[in-house]
């Protein structure tokens, strides 16, 4: 894994949770091509594993590369099979701490301009 990667991907994947934290519809659709239903179903999914939609986020930077939940790190970052483009599996942070579910993404471009593509929340 090419680590020059990790605070692109890092600072990628915190802005996307920050507009999903705000529900910042606008910045959701035209910046990570989430639409009003998929923006749905990400509230029903944090909605199924916490009960509320919370504010997540991502693993502080120090541990998040490194630290680890069982056998993997915090953000597992891949080469995908095209060699264009990123996977990113991050276990999302709920008040301060680990928490179940497992956000991924697809990360395109150039290190100083990646692009993020959700794909789904799961375990």
């Amino acid at each position: 894994m090419n680590t020059s990667l990790n605070d692109p991907a890092y600072k990628a994947i915190a802005e996307f949770l920050n507009a999903l934290n705000a529900m910042d519809k606008r910045t959701l659709e035209s910046r990570f091509g989430v639409t009003e239903p998929i923006l749905d179903e990400i509230c029903e999914s944090l909605d199924d594993y916490f009960g509320r939609k919370p504010d997540i986020s991502l693993a502080p930077i120090e541990v998040a590369f490194s630290g680890k939940r069982g056998a993997r790190p915090y953000i597992d970052l891949f080469e995908m099979d095209d060699g264009q483009s990123w996977g990113a599996e991050c276990v999302l942070w709920v008040d301060g701490k680990a928490a179940e579910p497992i956000l991924h993404v697809e990360l395109r471009g150039a290190s100083d301009n990646l692009e993020l593509k959700y794909k789904y929340i799961g375990s």
